[in-house]
């Protein structure tokens, strides 16, 4: 389907995969330094969140802007806005194969500098930093410039692909980091519905061990799957209209004014037919088949989704995933923005490829449905199943809080402002029953104008291991990785893992201060620098404001021990 392509999004989650490991090392009590310089960390970037660059010459007529090797594709705005023909041939890969472009190639760039900012500049190198923050808070605290492994890919190909041009799973088991990491690979095209209903044998972890599979997986769903209308998504993915027209075959839909001069021999026969689709059947082909007569796509997609997924030898894009065999895992998203999770389709009355159009969305937000129309009406909401809150603007709930069921028979929840505090707000319930592969709802009380994390901790179900899920209000799909708030909690996390004197398997959330100068800033209703008991006023040659001149009081590694 052509026009304004949705934003669909991903069941598993595309978002990021940050796995930090705390390296060897002897810490002696008080004596701690609050040197991370031994923690490292391996961080794969999402979807389309690693720079592109061109690995073949490319002469563009009627413009100066030529493709040379090494040359910047994604994301080069000044080529992609003056030289687009020329922009596409580099990016665009071979609908059946996914081979290149006989003309021009492009491969994903290596190190940090591929995953810190997609097109470098005044103006959109801070538009388009994905990492780079991330990484100003490792140099602050002294990880090693070795220590941080960045491992991106080419994010056009599909998992199969990536491996079998460019190797990138077997390089990372020869260095020794595919152990540490879990699938982080949705899909570059597709969005995949897991749905508890369906299960297979998964040999995902088995290939990374050294086992192999050749033949395709088979999947299998109990009889409630097909009961359900919606396949474990909020609402049905796709609502489209196709033609009612017997005996005739479209290639595009036709205008209103064919529509009007056929002569129809039952009214009802002539009037489009609106057929909906779960997210299940837009991932199984389901919905491609169905308008396989009216878009001469289809079969390209068809071909595709078999190819690259269902008939994937590893991964099963149908059925959920396990909890995967690491040590400690923990699972970060944003919730309750605004989502899109439907869409309704009409035929434009144009040729291919601009033959359908979008006419609504169906959005989650607050834990209800809402079409766009009635949504800026104030009207009545959409059937469906809403989650219990809403998603974080790109992915839905029930496919984030999918990590909710790895959890075990008994969590302790925790929510906790995001921004700093004294512990005034903390509410906490331990031991909370857990049903497995079911949803955990805090009964717990909220402030409208407060933004909190919600921690889900669970360290006894599976000895040695710990399973935790922290729930972000209001944090953006794209933009949680330059979070301070998150940043400051993993880091807090980290240095708890890295300390012998600990008594608690997570990092206490009783209260929360400055760790950096950068969080110090001036409270200019009382005249002061804010968190007294943390910050004070010290000028330094240079500072420009009075909150620049706010600094800690202590150094960040005396201020860590209030978190033991």
């Amino acid at each position: 389907m052509n026009g304004r392509a949705p934003r669909l999004p991903f069941a598993t989650s595309i978002a990021v995969a940050v796995l930090l490991v705390a390296g060897l090392r002897t810490v002696c009590g008080a004596a701690f330094d609050g040197d991370y310089s031994k923690l490292s960390g391996i961080i794969i970037p999402g979807f389309a969140s690693t720079q592109l660059r061109a690995w073949s010459l490319l002469d563009c007529p009627y413009s100066p802007l030529d493709f040379n090797p090494l040359d910047l594709v994604w994301l080069d705005t000044t080529k992609l806005l003056s030289a687009v023909n020329c922009w596409l041939k580099c990016m665009m890969l071979d609908p059946y194969n996914q081979t290149d472009n006989a003309e021009c190639k492009s491969r994903p760039d290596s190190a940090l500098s591929a995953i810190t900012e997609l097109d470098p500049g005044y103006i959109t190198g801070p538009l388009s930093s994905i990492w780079k923050e991330w990484i100003k808070w490792c140099i602050q605290f002294g990880i090693e410039a070795n220590a941080i492994i960045a491992v991106p890919y080419d994010w056009r190909l599909s998992p199969s692909m990536l491996e079998e041009r460019d190797l990138y799973f077997h390089n990372l088991k020869s260095q020794g980091t595919a152990r540490l990491m879990f699938n982080s690979f949705s899909s570059s095209l597709w969005m995949m519905p897991q749905s508890k209903y369906c299960t297979s044998d998964n040999p995902y972890w088995k290939h990374f061990s050294g086992g192999f599979r050749k033949k395709n997986q088979t999947y299998h769903c109990e009889e409630q799957e097909y009961r359900t209308n919606y396949s474990g998504w909020p609402t049905n993915l796709v609502n489209i209209e196709i033609p009612s027209i017997p005996g005739r075959r479209f290639d595009a839909y036709p205008s209103l004014q064919d529509m009007l001069e056929t002569n129809f021999s039952a009214l009802e026969c002539g009037l489009p037919t609106q057929l909906s689709f779960s997210a299940h059947e837009v991932a199984d082909g389901t919905l491609f088949r169905a308008i396989e007569d009216y878009d001469s796509d289809t079969k390209r997609l068809l071909y595709q989704l078999q190819k690259s997924y269902h008939g994937d030898p590893v991964v099963n894009p149908l059925t959920r995933w396990d909890r995967p065999p690491i040590k400690n895992i923990f699972c970060i998203y944003g919730i309750d923005l605004k989502t899109e999770v439907g869409y309704y389709f009409a035929p434009s009355g144009k040729p291919y490829p601009d033959n359908w159009i979008i006419t609504d969305v169906i959005y989650e937000i607050e834990g209800s449905l809402y079409t766009r129309r009635v949504f800026l009406l104030s009207g009545n909401l959409v059937e469906g199943n809403p989650g219990a809150t809403s998603g974080d603007e790109t992915v839905p709930y029930n496919s984030l809080s999918l990590c909710k069921s790895w959890l075990g028979s008994k969590v302790n929840m925790t929510r906790a402002p995001q921004a700093e505090h004294d512990g005034s707000d903390v509410q906490v319930e331990l031991n909370v029953d857990h049903l497995p592969e079911d949803d955990i709802i805090p009964n717990m009380t909220r402030s409208s104008r407060v933004k909190y994390i919600t921690y889900y901790e669970d360290s006894e179900s599976i000895p040695g291991k710990r399973t935790a899920v922290w729930e972000l209000d209001k944090a953006n799909h794209r933009n949680i990785v330059r979070s301070p708030v998150l940043m400051r909690e993993l880091w807090l996390q980290m240095w708890h893992d890295i300390r012998p004197d600990t008594t608690s398997k997570f990092v206490t959330k009783a209260k929360r201060g400055p760790l950096r100068d950068d969080d110090c800033y001036w409270d200019y209703g009382k005249a002061r620098c804010a968190w007294a008991e943390y910050c004070e006023y010290r000028y330094i040659f240079g500072d420009v404001h009075l909150g620049q001149s706010c600094r800690l009081k202590n150094s960040s590694a005396e201020t860590l021990l209030n978190y033991l």
